[in-house]
């Protein structure tokens, strides 16, 4: 850490300039101009939304069946398709690969999948999977991509199925086929949100 007494150091020009004034008023904590200036999709969409209006999945929120949204995640994956265990996908992709096993395993370990425990097993949303090959829609995979790293398991599974204030509060899950661009520019925008 630098001494305050010392010039900083402006590495965009290589430069030596003055210490940087320290602003001492209070800040919110996620400024609108500070977020758009890291996310150009806010600048489509206006002002930030409230953090409260987003339900962001940002705490375990339905880790046990007496939860009442694990019911609400639940319906949303059962109107799209169900869910799956790992045997039943498996018997599924065998159709497209001899090695089913070693490809699921695969796309579970990289997170190319929406994968999580539910009951002792772990289990698939279907709405990800073409029904006609079982690859994993390339929607589905931009969406995975821009949330990489930002929600554990539970916490993604919460996002695709429940409402999103970017989508105009439609769960992600229902607008993907609809409208793959604005479910990635949302996901987008609540990674820049969760990281902060």
């Amino acid at each position: 850490m630098a001494s305050p007494n010392l010039p900083a150091i402006d590495k965009s020009f290589g430069m030596i300039s003055s210490p940087p004034a320290i602003d001492t008023r209070p800040r919110a904590k996620h400024a609108p101009a500070v977020t758009r200036e890291r996310c150009p999709f806010l600048e489509q969409v206006g002002e930030v939304q409230p953090l409260a209006r987003l339900r962001a999945p940002a705490q375990p929120s339905w880790r046990s069946e007496g939860d009442a949204r694990a019911g609400e995640v639940l319906a949303a994956f059962a109107r799209t398709g169900g869910l799956a265990s790992c045997g039943e996908v498996t018997g599924m992709l065998r159709r497209r690969t001899s090695q089913p096993v070693s490809m699921l395993g695969r796309w579970i370990v990289d997170h190319r999948v929406v994968s999580f425990a539910w009951r002792g097993e772990l289990v698939l949303p279907m709405f990800q999977f073409d029904p006609a090959d079982m690859g994993v829609s390339p929607a589905v995979g931009a969406v995975l991509d821009e949330l990489d790293g930002t929600f554990d398991d539970w916490d993604l599974a919460t996002w695709f199925a429940l409402p999103n204030a970017w989508l105009g509060d439609v769960a992600p899950v229902d607008a993907i086929d609809r409208d793959p661009d604005a479910v990635r520019h949302a996901a987008r925008a609540d990674r820049f949100i969760a990281r902060g």
